[in-house]
């Protein structure tokens, strides 16, 4: 049955059965006794304390007019707690017999002070009091033993023997009248108990119709706005269908013309980094033969073209997303005062950009490549937030999170904000709030990705014509400060004489590699490919010290190659070279695999014998640490 049918009711009531230690009527209960009972027995004994204050003598006023006083109080005190609700219903019986025999001791040591036998009588009178007051067998006969143990010493001390009898003769005659009294009252309102169970049985079966009509009336009620609501969600949910289907449409189409752009990139980016590898590598070389005081002016302003050149294809792989990721520890001030420059270009002149970057060693490990784009994307998402012009803050600052220390990079802008549902959908691939053709919904998401990929979060706060603040929270890094690329590195000593397996496709490409690290001192076993380099390995009969092999190889692939000889050579240390590595390398991290080191095309040879000393001698931390 439903819970409003069966609000309210008892179990007893329902079936007609009330224990004898529980009963109740209209009155409210035991409670609902007591408190006229506390009320008439504060006002008698108020009327004894005047009558003792003018009546008793003065030896015995004091002592008569305290227990007075104490009775008034505690039926006053129990009377105002009844109303307050500080008694419940369980202990209204036991608060009975505390003030019923508080008065009977008040009378007893009357009797005992003044001698006045015939007070003895008042006794009597609060047994029949309590047989009429009572509600309970069990607490009446409790009262009624209470009364007699304390009156029968006192009488049999105070009076003769006669007297005393007489005394409890009318005791008993009141105790049987009360008995009576409370047998008859118990009674009653066991009977009102009954009649007011099958009373409220009648009106629960009389709401019992009511409500099932109702409910018969509800239900088919419901039942016609039901099938006119699945109607109309019919309607609505055809609608829905065709604008989903339209919608995943033109994601597919978003997505396969991405991974089109995305392969081409990687295609371009692989054969051009090949030729700038080439290009950089000799220029660097022939720099490093000629004797001091040559002019270099040419030389440096070709490899200065070819590592710009370089940085175009990293921005290629970067829109692909097939970027790995190049950890080194490096300082966000530093990266913020190099990009102002580049992002207020991206900007226009109408935006004001500000670059705030003042504490000192803001350091992160992360890829400075990847990072910077995504300052990138929150720039140029700013940019088209503010289409009239407007103001752009861009700040770092160490701060701590859940007992942990953090980078925060906060980028704040003046323009439309964002309303709630656009917060809510901010990261999704896709979403866009441009026009067709203006947009992608790739930046945000592609921020999103990087950051979650570093192990940092992102926070947004945006209200519509307020502006929008984002807060990357990056991890500050505990390691000592590497250089980073774009930074001034010292030529050193890179040597050795160590066994280097160098595995290249490309002709030119393996001829440079082969030539800095002949000169570096290594002993150098070439190969054009995986299967080659396996023959090579299996033929040696000692260790191989290091594989220097590029990743994407008609054939076997570096991965591939790198992973069978490291079955024959657990301990061989394996060094990635590669312009574009496809998903040849990627873990679910989208991070190298565990052991393994990767150098980007075109690199700079001093660069890369410092990486392969730093390797071998065990200096190179694993990228995944």
């Amino acid at each position: 049955m439903r819970d409003a049918l069966v609000r309210g009711r008892s179990p007893a009531a329902s079936r007609g059965l009330v224990p004898d230690d529980a009963i109740t009527g209209p009155s409210g209960g035991a409670l609902g006794t007591l408190r006229p009972m506390a009320a008439i027995a504060g006002t008698i004994m108020a009327g004894f304390f005047f009558y003792n204050f003018v009546d008793v003598a003065p030896d015995l006023r004091d002592a008569m007019l305290l227990l007075d006083g104490l009775c008034v109080i505690v039926c006053a005190t129990v009377w105002w707690m009844i109303g307050a609700g500080r008694i419940p219903e369980s202990r209204a019986h036991a608060a009975a017999v505390v003030m019923i025999v508080l008065i009977a001791s008040n009378i007893l040591v009357s009797i005992w002070l003044t001698k006045i036998t015939y007070n003895a009588i008042y006794i009597s009178v609060l047994l029949i009091g309590a047989g009429a007051g009572m509600s309970s067998p069990r607490w009446g006969v409790a009262t009624f033993a209470a009364l007699w143990a304390m009156s029968v010493p006192v009488l049999l001390a105070e009076l003769d023997t006669a007297t005393a009898v007489r005394y409890m003769a009318t005791m008993a005659a009141c105790t049987g009248v009360a008995g009576g009294l409370l047998t008859l009252r118990v009674r009653n309102l066991r009977a009102l108990a009954r009649l007011a169970a099958i009373d409220r049985r009648q009106r629960d079966a009389l709401q019992d119709a009511l409500d099932d009509l109702d409910a018969k009336v509800a239900q088919r009620t419901a039942e016609l706005q039901a099938a006119n609501d699945a109607l109309q969600a019919q309607i609505v949910e055809r609608a829905r269908a065709e604008e989903e289907a339209r919608r995943l449409s033109e994601q597919l189409l978003h997505a396969q013309r991405l991974e089109s752009l995305g392969r081409l990139a990687g295609g371009v980016a692989h054969d051009f980094n090949n030729l700038l590898t080439v290009i950089e590598g000799n220029l660097r070389l022939i720099m490093g033969e000629l004797p001091p005081g040559a002019d270099r002016e040419s030389l440096e302003d070709a490899i200065g073209a070819s590592e710009r050149a370089g940085q175009l294809t990293k921005q290629l792989l970067a829109f692909g997303r097939k970027q790995v990721i190049e950890r080194t520890v490096f300082d966000v001030g530093r990266l913020l005062d190099d990009s102002t420059r580049i992002l207020q270009r991206v900007l226009g002149e109408s935006i004001t950009l500000d670059v705030t970057a003042d504490e000192r060693d803001l350091l992160i490990d992360a890829d400075a490549n990847q990072i910077q784009q995504v300052l990138m994307n929150l720039t140029v998402n700013a940019r088209d937030a503010m289409p009239n012009g407007g103001q752009l803050r861009i700040s770092a600052e160490h701060v701590r999170l859940r007992d942990a220390r953090y980078v925060r990079v906060r980028v704040r802008d003046s323009g439309v904000g964002m309303d709630a549902e656009t917060r809510e959908r901010l990261f999704e691939p896709f979403f866009t709030t441009k026009a067709p053709g203006l947009g992608t919904g790739l930046g945000l998401s592609t921020v999103y990705g990087v950051v979650q990929q570093h192990g940092g979060h992102i926070e947004v706060q945006s209200l519509p014509r307020e502006g929008t603040t984002f807060d990357v929270f990056l991890p500050a890094s505990t390691r000592a400060r590497k250089v980073s690329s774009g930074e001034h590195v010292a030529t050193v000593a890179a040597t050795g004489n160590e066994t280097v397996l160098l595995v290249e496709d490309e002709d030119a490409v393996r001829r440079v590699a082969e030539r800095f690290l002949r000169r570096a001192g290594y002993e150098v076993l070439v190969a054009s490919g995986g299967a080659e380099a396996i023959g090579i390995a299996g033929t040696l009969g000692r260790p191989i010290d290091l594989l220097f092999t590029d990743v994407m190889m008609p054939g076997m692939n570096g991965r591939e190659l790198a992973e069978r000889l490291r079955a024959a050579q657990p301990a061989l240390k394996v060094l990635f070279v590669s312009g574009y590595s496809g998903d040849y390398l990627q873990t679910q991290t989208g991070e190298l695999p565990a052991g393994t080191h990767f150098l980007y095309k075109p690199y700079e040879p001093s660069r890369a014998a410092v990486l392969i000393r730093d390797i071998l001698d065990g200096r190179a931390a694993d990228p995944r640490d």
